[in-house]
């Protein structure tokens, strides 16, 4: 029987959700031969106490694999730290394996955001990326410590050149464009063919 799959976190899961609607060759299930259920649950504006608080809908589907996109509305807030953070996404995956039996949860790395001069996200980017940095560093080695092995993080591929960035962010430095929905559901797809491979083996 194909694997479930549940892709959880903020703004880019609905807006992808939305992109893949208009597309005839990207499918919502991953593109993948065995055609897993996939189940696109985004929330916007969403932070890790809002996935928390949406928990319902994991137990709803029950996913043998979660795809975690969360963090960057978090760090626009002053209050939260790398650390704080980190620690607070690591609960929620707890949460997933041990309260919601979820198998494997896979933890996909912040994304930076690129500077914009109007509208509501405008940001100290330099400041703000830091921060990404050094949350996407501390996720890394901690999950990497952990005593199991369902948690894998996934560092996202084809955003970090200035070329790439420029190709890959809407104008509001924020959300993604065309190309970067594109990227980010083949980064998707990537993460749970490698995590399927991983736990068949």
């Amino acid at each position: 029987m194909a694997a479930s799959i549940q892709i959880f976190g903020h703004s880019f899961v609905k807006r992808l959700k939305g992109f893949l609607r208009d597309q005839v060759q990207l499918r919502f299930n991953l593109n993948l031969s065995s055609s897993p259920l996939v189940q696109y649950s985004g929330y916007s504006g969403a932070v890790v106490g809002t996935l928390r608080s949406n928990l319902t809908d994991i137990l709803d589907f029950l996913p043998d694999i979660v795809v975690l996109l969360i963090g960057t509305n978090d760090l626009f807030s002053p209050e939260v730290t790398a650390v704080s953070l980190t620690s607070s996404i690591l609960d929620l995956v707890d949460s997933l394996i041990f309260l919601c039996r979820v198998k494997k949860v896979v933890v996909c790395q912040i994304l930076h955001r690129q500077p914009t001069s109007t509208g509501r996200y405008r940001v100290d980017t330099e400041w703000f990326n830091n921060r990404v940095d050094e949350t996407n560093h501390l996720l890394s080695s901690r999950i990497q410590m952990l005593p199991h092995d369902h948690v894998i993080f996934w560092r996202l591929k084809g955003f970090w050149s200035p070329e790439a960035t420029k190709q890959s962010f809407s104008l509001d430095g924020v959300h993604l464009s065309d190309v970067g929905q594109k990227k980010l559901y083949s980064n998707i797809r990537a993460a749970v063919v490698h995590t399927l491979n991983k736990w068949l083996l």
